[in-house]
């Protein structure tokens, strides 16, 4: 299964390969920079070169000057930067014709950009390629199709071309894999996904196997738990996207972490790092005792080689001494993170954590309500619009003027020109309930506020999280340092969704079509869970976070199947936000 995995990033530069011997000659190569870390974990610069790309350029705003007469544009099929593009392309037509354009977009070629460039008056001046690349491998059983875009594209603006691309890389798993036997769908987008999966097996052909390897497939739309998003994460992994951002599998240290304030590091996180493997999904307070333990053994052997004899020395400079070193640098790494990530949250952890629990619980939500009008002038826009969110999502929407008085100080803290923001909220119904009306006068206000502190019945929100048994039962025994449950990623206050229904899965506690009945009333099943399932495949249509994917891992040790996890992303709280604002 490994070896078929790392087929995938061959299959890839194989698709990019076979447009760049297209295009004929040298050539130079200007890169969309957001695209640099993607394409990375693809291909490298002498892959590149042994295609006859000639030099590589970041596209930037001002233009750039080729050396060739090839000019050859990689970016993502999206509106803006294609416009860039063009804008280049004109400029320079107008100077010489003797260059030749290509455009090559990832994933998929957008009839939009097609209009673009008529409208711009360069359709006749550039070729254009389109490079569907497949699902990338960011480490072990993740794999990530990078298209951070296609959250705001699908949940806000609904715009869905980019869906038969997502289509197209679970068509592509399947031929490597088999046809797999099971499919549960869950959420609208996911379900025209696997009709378009259908499709292209009648039209493109399906896999020889006569077995699949993957026994289960579960296309999950993000919005059937947007908790697993909003709330804080407490692994290491979680905690240093939310403070570093991971971009496919790297973080930029800072000088924070280096020491070097004129220098960032770009380093690349992978289990065949010993250090990071062994610390990735532990619980962050049992993180820097463990790296304490890990120096002390590293000084320890560093004591040893000082006594040893000159043959051993020798066998150990050739040895072990390459090693010892990439640990000590690891190590080191991971305790300026560490660092960082305390200062930047330890002095407001505790109390964002309690928080959080108050809201998924129903609990306090008068103390929940001042703290989040404490966090817009303290904690900065994506925190408090966060929170703000989570509050919204567990009460099954705020009142019309609790909504317009958290809106109204917000805008005041942040600006006006933030205001987009909010309506992109009603959009995901993560700010009022349903049917309220705005403006319903300071007594209706009152009656409200009064109301919401009374005992209720239990909203949407409640009622799944007790049906699929969302919120673990924490006793004495709970240790989130040796987790027995997946609900630790987020300090055993709540188990994310699809983890849960996995593992119903595994466990044969339920039917599939229970579970996806019970989840969401747009879902589908097809095929038969074989008897012995082994292998699960999880896709997010719209991100995925560290948290479940920490959640998968820990249920793979407990229950010893295996669980690839997949996304369209790899997002966090921030992104998440960040993305609607």
């Amino acid at each position: 299964m490994d070896s078929r995995l790392d087929a995938l990033h061959q299959i890839s530069q194989r698709k990019l390969a076979d447009i760049l011997t297209r295009i004929p000659g040298r050539k130079d190569l200007i890169i969309d920079p957001v695209l640099m870390k993607p394409l990375e974990c693809i291909t490298g610069v002498s892959f590149l070169r042994s295609n006859g790309v000639d030099k590589i350029f970041k596209l930037e705003k001002s233009g750039t000057v080729c050396v060739n007469p090839q000019w050859v544009y990689l970016i993502y099929a999206d509106l803006i930067t294609a416009k860039r593009v063009c804008d280049q392309i004109s400029d320079n037509l107008r100077q010489s014709s003797q260059n030749s354009y290509h455009l090559i977009l990832v994933p998929s070629d957008l009839v939009a950009i097609q209009q673009l460039l008529e409208e711009e008056g360069v359709y006749g001046a550039v070729t254009v390629h389109k490079f569907p690349w497949e699902l990338i491998r960011l480490d072990g059983g993740v794999l990530s199709y990078e298209m951070p875009s296609l959250f705001k594209m699908l949940f806000i603006d609904g715009d869905r071309s980019l869906l038969p691309a997502v289509a197209q890389s679970l068509w592509s798993l399947q031929m490597l894999f088999g046809r797999i036997p099971l499919i549960l769908t869950q959420g609208r987008f996911s379900l025209q996904i696997q009709t378009m999966v259908n499709i292209l097996f009648d039209e493109l052909g399906s896999p020889d196997k006569a077995d699949a390897e993957i026994g289960c497939l579960i296309v999950v739309d993000r919005d059937v738990d947007y908790a697993s998003v909003l709330l804080t994460p407490v692994t290491y992994v979680g905690l240093l996207d939310e403070v570093f951002g991971i971009n496919s599998g790297t973080i930029e240290l800072d000088g924070r972490v280096t020491g070097n304030q004129d220098k960032k590091l770009s380093y690349q996180l992978s289990s065949s790092d010993a250090i990071y493997n062994e610390i990735k999904n532990r619980h962050f307070s049992d993180v820097f005792p463990f790296l304490s333990g890990k120096a002390k053994e590293l000084h320890g052997e560093f004591d040893r080689s000082r006594s040893m004899a000159l043959q051993e020395m020798k066998q150990y400079v050739a040895n072990e001494l390459q090693k010892v070193t990439a640990i000590k640098r690891s190590l080191a790494y991971h305790i300026g993170a560490c660092e960082v990530i305390i200062g930047e949250m330890g002095h407001r952890f505790e109390a964002l954590h309690q928080n959080d629990q108050n809201m998924l619980e129903g609990r306090a939500r008068r103390e929940c309500f001042s703290y989040i009008e404490e966090c817009f002038a303290t904690s900065g826009k994506l925190a408090s619009l966060r929170l703000l969110c989570l509050l919204a999502l567990t009460t099954d929407g705020l009142s019309s003027d609790e909504a317009l008085q958290l809106k109204t100080q917000f805008l005041h803290q942040c600006g006006y020109e933030h205001l987009v923001a909010f309506r992109n909220l009603e959009k995901l119904g993560l700010l009022t309930r349903p049917g309220s009306n705005p403006g319903s006068g300071a007594i209706a206000g009152r009656v409200a506020q009064v109301v919401s502190q009374l005992p209720k019945r239990a909203g949407a929100f409640q009622a799944l999280a007790h049906r699929l048994k969302l919120f673990p039962e924490v006793s004495e025994e709970y240790d989130l340092k040796h987790p027995k449950d997946p609900g630790y990623v987020f300090g055993g206050a709540y188990v994310p969704v699809v983890c849960r229904m996995v593992n119903l899965l595994i466990k044969k506690e339920m039917q599939p079509d229970e579970i996806v009945k019970l989840v969401s009333s747009v879902g589908s099943v097809n095929g038969a869970l074989g008897s012995s399932t082994q292998t699960f495949l999880v896709y997010f249509v719209g991100g995925v976070t560290y948290a479940e994917i920490a959640a998968f891992q820990l249920l793979e040790k407990l229950t010893g199947v295996r669980i690839l996890v997949a996304g369209t992303s790899i997002i966090n709280g921030n992104s998440f936000i960040q993305s609607i604002v």
